[in-house]
């Protein structure tokens, strides 16, 4: 992996974890595949698609892994109360609307399901 995609690797890390407070260490891993991002609930790592460290903004990206991350916290694999009260109380409505439609649009842009 590049220099630079590393280090956009870390600052996307650090600030997830400024967001989320009950993790302290956690795992991000870029690599090419046919999804958007999940969690490796086997390695504890958040794997995202390569693709998207030269596309999306920090912001966006962030916003990835602390959805990831809020799976790992809730220990739920899908989007239930638990789960959506825990990102309505990081992220406030207009900015999860925001990062979604950039995340829907690399998606269709780059068809890759949508399901993450």
């Amino acid at each position: 992996m590049e220099i630079t995609r590393q280090n956009k690797l870390d600052r996307i890390k650090s600030r997830a974890l400024e967001l989320i407070k009950n993790v302290t260490i956690i795992n991000i891993k870029a690599k090419k595949m046919k999804l958007i991002a999940y969690y490796d609930w086997k390695n504890d790592s958040v794997i995202i698609n390569e693709n998207m460290l030269d596309i999306l903004n920090e912001g966006c990206l962030t916003y990835i892994v602390v959805h990831e991350l809020i799976h790992k916290i809730t220990t739920t694999r899908n989007h239930d109360a638990r789960f959506l009260t825990k990102l309505i109380s990081i992220y406030n409505i207009s900015d999860i609307i925001k990062y979604e439609t950039e995340i829907t649009a690399f998606s269709i842009s780059n068809h890759i399901p949508r399901d993450y």
